[in-house]
């Protein structure tokens, strides 16, 4: 799932964005230098200051110069007592060594050592007072005329580092739940859209799905409202053209009555009998467009229906009508979830076309994320160019509407209506040894 998918990722992203920025921004601030970050080079103290400290340790006795040590043991540097000067490698930049020169100057008759780590980032880590220290320290040493020395280390004391730890913990903490606040409150505000996106798909499979909610932000109610205005309409444009629709089939089945009566009277049998034929026609027109042309029902409770069960009654019955049509065995059964009668349809439709353009159909069935039934005939095929129009309502690549040579062109687009309110979807395509293959692809049963 990328970020582009749904809105809330996206706005849950931007959100995030803004928050790491953010912290980028404070970070940035505290490395600013500061008014006086000139006048403690590497988080050390004051070279007049340090000559102070220095001479208060040189005066105490042990335990006096251990309490001190603790008590100025505060700070942005680390100060302790060792028994000898540490060895170091020297500094060789130049601000190091102005640095360690200002240090001498301040403390006459002791020996001063200043040794800096290379940064990482030279340009980053500059000589002054700041967090970026701890990645690359630097060490004072100043030698003590009472014996030792005292190391000055650019790193926090342990006093500062744990108060710094408990405000990193805390800022994490809180930081984690400004985001989970933050995802939770996306959320909410984008129910909505995937409520209506929800309804949207139910409205299509039925026109009795119930109203969209109207809740949330000002834009989300009208929306939600205009769908329901929009749904109510639709609904009854719907329910008017079937009535108008199912009228006119009414007062025409009635003429078609009075007709087929009328034409028993037809003295030439041969004429008699084709208008009885036309009549038997114009009848199953209208079945057939009556059939496509109704909503989309509220879906009858489906059926586990194993595929390949099916398939052989199916073809077992062709056979007995003197129909050529055969079925490949099934690898493994595979089982359906759709309406019996829908399905019988769809098969029946499917194989009387391929039986009308070629003399034999053969079934098969593939079981993959989908459960494909396979419907070949042996006929001329399609042009390429001409496989999109199949399965629309009253196209045929034979213009004429004679039901010998393939009716209204009403089969397949039945079929394929057939398919969508069962969840399922119709593919077209050409057999390379000739002939058209119908690909019915079901979903596969829970």
């Amino acid at each position: 799932m990328t970020l582009g998918t749904t809105l809330s990722l996206r706005i849950a992203a931007i959100l995030v964005a803004g928050f790491v920025a953010l912290q980028f921004i404070v970070f940035g601030a505290m490395i600013l230098p500061g008014r006086h970050s000139s006048d403690h080079p590497y988080s050390f103290l004051p070279p007049r200051q340090l000559a102070v400290v220095v001479e208060m340790l040189e005066q105490a006795d042990p335990e006096r110069r251990a309490l001190l040590v603790g008590a100025l043991d505060g700070s942005l540097h680390t100060l302790s007592i060792m028994p000898a000067m540490p060895i170091l490698p020297p500094s060789r930049n130049a601000t190091a060594l102005a640095v360690e020169q200002a240090y001498r100057g301040a403390l006459p008759g002791h020996d001063v050592h200043l040794s800096v780590r290379s940064a990482v980032f030279p340009r980053l880590m500059r000589d002054m007072a700041w967090p970026g220290r701890l990645l690359a320290p630097a060490t004072l040493s100043v030698s003590l005329r009472s014996g030792g020395a005292l190391v000055l280390v650019s790193r926090p004391s342990p006093l500062v580092g744990e108060f710094l730890a408990g405000r990193a913990a805390l800022g994490a903490g809180a930081g984690v739940l400004v985001l989970v606040a933050l995802a939770w409150a996306v959320r909410q505000s984008t129910r909505p859209i995937t409520q209506l996106a929800a309804q949207l798909r139910d409205f299509s499979t039925r026109l009795d799905a119930p109203d969209l909610p109207v809740e949330g932000g000002a834009e989300l109610r009208d929306l939600a409202g205009a769908y329901n205005e929009m749904k109510a309409r639709i609904a009854a444009l719907v329910s008017e053209r079937t009535r108008i629709l199912a009228g006119i089939a009414h007062d025409l089945r009635t003429y078609l009555t009075r007709l087929r009566l009328r034409a028993d009277f037809i003295e030439d049998a041969e004429q008699r009998e084709r208008a009885a034929r036309d009549l038997a026609e114009m009848s199953l027109l209208l079945d057939d467009t009556l059939l496509f042309a109704q909503p989309s029902p509220r879906p009858v409770a489906p059926e586990r229906i194993g595929v390949g069960a099916e398939l052989a009654m199916l073809v077992a019955m062709r056979r007995e009508m003197g129909d050529e049509v055969t079925l490949e065995p099934p690898t493994t059964e595979a089982f359906l979830m759709v309406e019996r009668l829908a399905l019988r349809r769809i098969l029946a439709n499917v194989v009387d076309n391929g039986l009308r353009h070629g003399a034999c159909v053969t079934l098969r069935v593939c079981v993959g994320e989908w459960i494909d039934v396979h419907v070949a005939d042996n006929g001329p095929g399609v042009p390429p160019e001409m496989l999109p129009r199949l399965g629309q309502a009253f196209d045929r690549l034979d213009p004429s509407r004679d039901r010998s040579a393939g009716g209204a062109g009403l089969g397949l687009a039945i079929t394929r209506a057939l398919m969508d309110r069962q969840g399922g979807h119709v593919v077209f395509r050409n057999r390379e040894a000739g002939g058209l293959e119908v690909i019915l692809r079901f979903p596969k049963a829970g």
